[in-house]
Formats: structure tokens, sequence, C-alpha cells
């Protein structure tokens, strides 16, 4: 009797059960192409029934010449399913007119990704799959317009199916290894497989180029594509989404179930669960990215509408340190490197408890908190983030040493390994939520550990927005009696008294200085930190 649940997909299935999301940073949803010979509604009620919300566009569903009208409306009933798209693909151009109409599309569908083939017929062959050829001068043009367009191009491989047309990574990576970065790999797994590679190997090798993952699973054989649902295959899908996860994937792996075409809703809901409960088994670890490119500098834009830097990049300059009564640099516990702006912490967490670091490493932490030498009233101050995991960090404002037991309001900066993501009243403790007061519900745009997050607090007369990643997560008004109830339900309560210890309402102060918290527990990096005053 064939055995269908190895052991690692009963551990996916238990997992699943007491994990409410990935840990991964990548995405899980559908190639287009697994719905070819179904309507795009069609399509829709089966991802809607297994609660897949991601979708690679296919020109199945709507051609590449599409028009303005039909894209908006074609989005819109993407939007009406709760379905997003970020890439669109395969799609094949043997001429630039051809690669420019598909890139004119994605423009204005405003995707992130093409998944291409761009290819070359032999003089004198009839234009078919099998003998089609990899094309350096097509290659050319593709190079030109990634770079017109500003859009990234990923070269999906074909397997031992098609020798001559990209049939593995590294046929694709020899090809593009010294073109436009913007040039890289939709990686099929199950192709990569099937010419006797590991696509986990190639996916550690090469994840700087990988721009998509086509996701399936098979039997493996060097002349057939034996397509299976998930868990029935023989690929190693657990090592695969760990060197994904490891490589800091953030892109999407866009399940390609290449059987029962016409009605695949039971393969496909079968497929999406497995591959959902093996990501749920992965433990990502967290690849700290560089400060982004331009950091701690002022665009043009951002130079007329009155921003400034409130840190330059390379020194302590108006930064103080709180330990040193806000008189002093830190002397020790904050470090300056490649553009950031980190803490060094004195106690670790593992399982949901800290630890002391070992000496050595506790005399470098101890820093403690650091303020802006300045006070600011009306303001909007902005900055990037990144975090480890568990981190636990936030930016404070409105800080007088002197007031509310030096304590003020706080755009939280959590990660949610740390324990205090499960404590206080309906995530008020979690990443851009006035700590433990107002709620932010931002997880779902929230970046993982090692990526940047974008910050910023908005301060105008009494009313404050916090916002991520470009989204306003939070609003409210200073002063009113809404705000001083849920300061009341807060630990904050009995937390207001004025510089002689009389007391006062909490969160009143009309001035004063924005702080970056060091935790003691964790490491959390700053840059491209900005300041306008309003």
């Amino acid at each position: 009797m064939k055995t269908i649940f190895k052991p690692a997909v009963a551990a996916a299935f238990a997992a699943a059960s007491l994990c409410a999301a990935a840990a991964v940073p990548f995405k899980i949803g559908m190639a287009g192409y697994t719905f070819c010979k179904q309507t795009l509604d069609q399509a829709l009620a089966t991802m809607q029934k297994i609660d897949c919300r991601l979708l690679c566009h296919k020109d199945v569903f709507l051609a590449y010449d599409a028009t303005a009208d039909e894209i908006a409306a074609y989005k819109a009933k993407l939007a009406a399913a709760g379905v997003d798209t970020l890439a669109t693909g395969p799609l094949y151009a043997k001429d630039e007119a051809t690669a420019r109409k598909q890139f004119e599309f994605a423009k204005a569908f405003g995707l992130k990704v093409l998944v291409g083939v761009p290819y070359a017929v032999p003089e004198g062959a009839e234009d078919k799959f099998k003998v089609r050829v990899e094309s350096d001068a097509m290659l050319d043009i593709i190079e030109k317009l990634v770079k017109e367009y500003d859009l990234k191009y990923a070269i999906h491989n074909h397997g031992p199916d098609a020798p001559g047309l990209y049939p593995t990574g590294e046929a694709i990576m020899e090809r593009i290894a010294n073109r436009d970065a913007r040039i890289g790999v939709c990686l099929d797994i199950g192709h990569e497989r099937r010419a006797g590679l590991d696509p986990a190997a190639f996916i550690r090798a090469n994840s700087a180029r990988i721009y998509d993952v086509h996701l399936k699973n098979i039997k493996i054989d060097p002349v057939k594509n034996l397509a299976t649902e998930g868990p029935r295959g023989e690929l190693d899908i657990q090592a695969v989404f760990q060197a994904l996860a490891d490589a800091g994937y953030t892109g999407a792996c866009h399940i390609e179930y290449e059987k029962d075409f016409e009605d695949n809703a039971m393969g496909l809901a079968e497929s999406f669960g497995y591959y959902r409960g093996v990501a749920d088994c992965i433990r990502a670890k967290a690849v700290m990215k560089p400060a982004p490119e331009g950091a701690n500098t002022l665009t043009d834009a951002e130079k007329a509408e009155g921003w400034s830097l409130a840190w330059d990049g390379a020194t302590f300059d108006g930064w103080l340190a709180v330990k040193s009564g806000c008189k002093e640099p830190p002397s020790k516990g904050w470090y300056i490197k490649d553009g950031t702006l980190t803490m060094r912490p004195v106690n670790g967490i593992a399982n949901g408890k800290w630890f002391p670091l070992p000496p050595e490493d506790q005399k470098l932490g101890g820093g403690g908190d650091i303020v802006t030498a300045k006070k600011y009233r009306d303001f909007a101050f902005k900055f990037d983030f990144r975090m480890t995991d568990s981190a636990n960090s936030g930016v404070k404002y409105f800080y007088d040493e002197n007031v509310n037991k030096g304590t003020c309001e706080e755009y939280q900066i959590l990660e949610n390994g740390h324990p205090d993501s499960v404590k206080g009243r309906d995530g008020n403790r979690k990443t851009a939520s006035l700590y433990d007061i107002i709620p932010a519900h931002a997880d779902a745009i929230l970046k993982p550990a090692g990526s940047w997050n974008t910050g910023m607090v908005v301060s105008k007369g009494p009313k404050v927005e916090h916002w991520l990643n470009g989204v306003k997560v939070l609003e409210y008004v200073r002063k009113t009696p809404e705000f001083k109830a849920a300061v009341n339900a807060s630990k904050y309560a009995n937390w207001g008294v004025d510089a002689a210890g009389n007391p006062q309402d909490w969160g009143e102060v009309e001035e004063g200085r924005i702080l970056l918290q060091d935790h003691s527990d964790s490491t959390v990096s700053f840059c491209n930190i900005k300041i306008k005053e309003l």
C-alpha cells in the first residue's frame, strides 16, 4: 500500500494546527497556468474556497493588449474576490515588439515581476516549443526593457523537455550573470529536479537573482512531467522552503498544478493546505539586509517639502544618552556601521524567556535609550527600522525626563517572536501600536525580521498618526475622553506626575524629545531618520 503522509507531512499538519501563520517571509499563491482551461470566475471561486489570496496573471484571463478600462475591470474583479497579483507569466517573446507589449501591460497593471522566456527560432524552422532556443539578442532587448521600465524579469526554466531553452536555473544564470540585476530567475522546482539538480541548492547559491518560484510536486522522471498533489510527490518541499526562508526570499511561490486542468479544486485544496502546513514548520533565519541604497540622504522632493535629517548616518551629532541625563552622546551600547544605527543588548531571549549574555557581550551593551537634543511640538518623524528575531524597541515622542516617570507615547517596534507580542490588550503591544494603549493591527504589512520597514509618526496639535510602510495604521487625538479612557486602561493609568511628583494626566506633554529605545534584550537598527516640523 502506498504511503501518502511522510513524517514531514505529518509534522506540517501538526504545526499548522498550532500556528496562526507561517514564519516564512515568502507568499504562497497560484500560477495562472494552473487554471489555463478555466474561466477567471472559476479560478477565483476555487481560490476563495481554499483561502488562497495570490494569483500570478496569465494571458488566458486578460490579453497583454488589454485597454486601461479592461485592466481596471480585471483588477476590480480580483479585489472583490480578495485576490492580489504581483506577477504575470510565463510569457514568451521572440521580438522586441512582443516583449515591449508585455512590459507595457505589466507597467499599466502595476505588477512587479514579469515571468518570461525570451527565445529565437532557428532559421527555416517552424515556431514550435521544442525547437525554440535561447537568444542573446533577445536578452539584449530584455535588458534594455528592464532598464526602461524598471521592472524585474524572471526567466523560467523548462527542464529536460527543452534542452535548448533554459533547461535549468544554472543555465539561466550562465546567460544573465553579467547582465542587469533586474533580470533573474523564475525557478520551477519540478523542472530543476527533473534535470537531475537540487532546487534547494540552487536557491542557496543564487537567491539574490530569484524573483519568482513555481511550486509543484512530481514523480521524478527525466522524460515525462508527472505532476502530483503537493504531499504525494518526491520533491523535498521542506528543504526548498527552508532554503527560501534562510535566504530571506520575500517573493511569491506560485503553485503550478499541471494535472486535472478542467476540474482541479480537490487537488489544489490538498496541495495548498500541504504547502501552507510545511511553511508553518519552517522557522526562517532572519537575513539582515543592508541599509537601502541612498540611505541617510534627502531627495529633492523631501528638501522641497521641508524634511531634514534627524540623524546624519555617520555620527551621534544631535543625539544624547538618557543615562547621561540627556547631556552627552552614548559612550557605549550603540554603534554606527554601514549607514545604520544599532543597539547592542545585554540580555537574550530563548523560548520566551530572558537570559543574560556572556560578560564580554554585556560590556558592549547597556547604552540605554537615546534622544534628540532638540525638543519638538508639531512634527512628522520618519524612520527605517530593521529587527532581528524576537526584537523589541520603540520610537517614543514627547519625552520629558522630568515628568510621567520618564515615560511617554511610544510607536512600538516588535518582532512577533518576542514574549510581549501576546501581552497587553487586542494586540496593542505589536508593531506600530501606541504601546499598551491603542492597537495598530498592522501585522499584514509588517515586513519580516531582517528586512527594512518604514515607520512614521505625525503629530499636529492634539492629533497623532502612526504610519507603517506607507499605510496609516493608527490615529488618535490626545486630551480627548477616548484617549484618557484608553490610557486609564493601560499600564500608564497611574504614571502621570509632574516634575514635582504631583498627579497629572498622562500623555499630554506639549513638547518633548524623540527617543529611540534600547530594550536591553534586542538588536534593532535604524537609518533614514528624518524630521519635518509642521
